[in-house]
């Protein structure tokens, strides 16, 4: 890396810790009811997390993008479930409303935001997930309105949403060349959610498909110009790959730093389990792997944070980071042995919240193909 984290950013980053760490105490709180403590989102709120990608002149607290990396994978070190609400506010549609947001969007959306509202990317749909050219959801332009019909599925946080960025083809001819982007109210007429969609973890209630039947909304919802959709969701999610690098370090360091107490004090044929060299090997993997990934992850932010393109570098931290912090996970759980599979420990919740990762914001599989391409210079 040719950067150097600065003061400011590291102890961003060590308060950051300080909060968590008092957050964590509600944990246990969670594991038994399936409720997250009032108290949680209260502090997460006052402490103006919600607005560390927003500009000052709409309530934020802006933080540069190496920083906001750091405190994210602090953040992590908690259940995702403790701040849904946040990851929205630090993931693409603030930044796509700042650089295609008309002012009128900017002024009503971004302090909403910054203030804790939710907004919800909704991109994903029953038969077109990684392959946006075969998306169905239409909008055809009527006067001043248009109208929304079609379906999305797996969107996180409708539940909570207040605005929803809906992508949709305003010319059918034209493949992913004739997606839009919309901004959606969830009162609007015509939309609709259907019940929580259980998950294996990351979400409380699960994620929602949501419905457009007939749906109509004013022309100056649309955000940008018309059939550039497909490009604002890719360099958008081009920054969410990041964050995904920074929740799952986040998840896999607590799991490291679980199992590397536990190896200190559990007792196994009158030595501590830290003493068998198996496992010391296994915590000196666990350790290289999360520093490694860490180093690839600031590099992207650092891309970022400099403007240069950051398709290849946001890719390679997606997969990294993402497979590492599964790795980590499993053998987090392997050294607490049957006492890791029990409900309510960390290293059970991280193991079962961490596998999502390696799907959701471009599956691995489909990042391969386009770090491929990158490459190979199709």
């Amino acid at each position: 890396m040719d950067f150097k984290l600065s003061d400011d950013s590291l102890a961003m980053q060590a308060s950051t810790h300080k909060v968590v760490n008092h957050l964590l105490e509600y944990e246990q709180h969670f594991h038994e009811t399936n409720e997250v403590h009032k108290d949680v989102d209260e502090t997460l709120r006052e402490m103006g997390y919600y607005g560390l990608s927003i500009p000052e002149e709409f309530g934020g607290t802006p933080v540069d993008k190496v920083t906001l990396a750091l405190i994210q994978m602090e953040l992590a070190r908690m259940p995702p479930q403790f701040w849904p609400s946040i990851r929205q506010a630090l993931g693409p549609i603030p930044q796509l409303l700042l650089l295609h947001g008309t002012a009128k969007q900017k002024d009503k959306w971004l302090s909403r935001i910054a203030a804790g509202a939710t907004a919800c990317f909704a991109l994903t749909e029953p038969d077109a997930g990684s392959d946006v050219g075969a998306m169905r959801t239409t909008a055809v332009k009527k006067g001043d309105r248009w109208v929304l019909e079609g379906a999305k599925t797996y969107i996180s946080n409708a539940e909570r949403g207040d605005l929803f960025l809906v992508f949709a083809k305003t010319d059918q001819s034209k493949g992913r060349d004739g997606v839009s982007a919309f901004l959606v109210e969830p009162t609007t007429a015509g939309f609709s959610m259907s019940k929580p969609i259980r998950t294996m973890g990351f979400m409380t209630n699960g994620v929602y498909g949501l419905t457009f039947d007939n749906c109509e909304i004013p022309a100056e919802n649309l955000l940008g110009e018309e059939n550039r959709g497909f490009y604002y969701a890719v360099s958008g999610l081009n920054e969410a790959r990041v964050n995904v690098g920074c929740q799952a370090l986040g998840g896999s360091q607590i799991a490291f730093e679980h199992a590397l107490q536990y190896a200190k004090d559990r007792v196994t044929f009158g030595q501590p389990l830290s003493n068998h060299q198996v496992v010391q090997h296994m915590l000196a993997d666990m350790a290289m792997e999360q520093h490694a990934a860490r180093m690839l992850l600031l590099e992207a932010a650092w891309g970022l944070q400099t403007g240069v393109d950051v398709r290849l570098k946001s890719s390679y931290a997606k997969v990294f980071c993402t497979e590492v912090a599964n790795r980590i996970a499993d053998r987090a759980l392997q050294i607490f042995g049957g006492a890791g599979y029990i409900k309510g420990m960390v290293v059970e919740r991280v193991y079962r919240e961490l596998r999502v990762m390696r799907i959701f914001e471009g599956a691995n599989e489909i990042q391969r193909n386009m770090i491929a391409k990158q490459l190979l210079g199709d």
